[in-house]
């Protein structure tokens, strides 16, 4: 498993935002000033989604994915019963970087990600017969706010990577930051 390590060697709390193609890996809480965190990078995801028919909101069961997958979304009718069941199920991702959605419900379906049971990021498929993606593959690009200032977003390959953030000196004008990645 690989690991990207997170430095703040600013004199204020930094928070990293970090993303692996399109998908947010982590959303870090501040790191204090000279503090580390390292983000240990796996594949693992889980998958709820959301619907409402009629007047009911649905929810699947959580789907574990690791890499590239798709998942579709829908209605089942249980005649039986007199009633729908919601149902989301794993399907072959067309693309080998990629996580897929797809409904075949009426109405939006809303697929929540979590990783590592921190939500991450919800994917709304807005019709029937949608797909949504959302791209995983391996260019990470990360960023930080830090005293209120956000960071241009730096782009980089290396899954073990040590990401730093720095007081930017560059300028006339304090109060800049930037990261460095090594």
């Amino acid at each position: 498993m690989s690991t990207i390590t997170f430095k703040n060697t600013t004199q204020f709390i930094a928070q990293f935002i970090l993303r692996q193609g399109q998908m947010i890996v982590a959303r870090l809480p501040g790191i204090a000033p000279n503090a580390t965190m390292a983000v240990p990078i796996n594949d693992v995801y889980e998958i709820v989604a959301l619907t409402d028919i009629g007047a009911n909101t649905y929810t699947s069961a959580p789907q574990q994915a690791t890499g590239a997958q798709g998942f579709l979304a829908q209605v089942l009718e249980d005649a039986a019963q007199g009633t729908y069941e919601f149902e989301v199920v794993q399907v072959p991702s067309s693309f080998p970087d990629q996580l897929q959605f797809q409904s075949t419900c009426v109405s939006p379906v809303v697929f929540n990600i979590s990783r590592n049971g921190v939500a991450s990021q919800s994917v709304v498929v807005p019709n029937a017969f949608g797909k949504e993606t959302l791209d995983i593959g391996n260019t990470f690009s990360a960023y930080a706010v830090i005293n209120g200032v956000t960071t241009p977003t730096t782009q980089f390959t290396n899954a073990n990577a040590i990401v730093t953030a720095l007081e930017d000196t560059s300028n006339l004008e304090s109060g800049y930051f930037t990261l460095e990645v090594s």
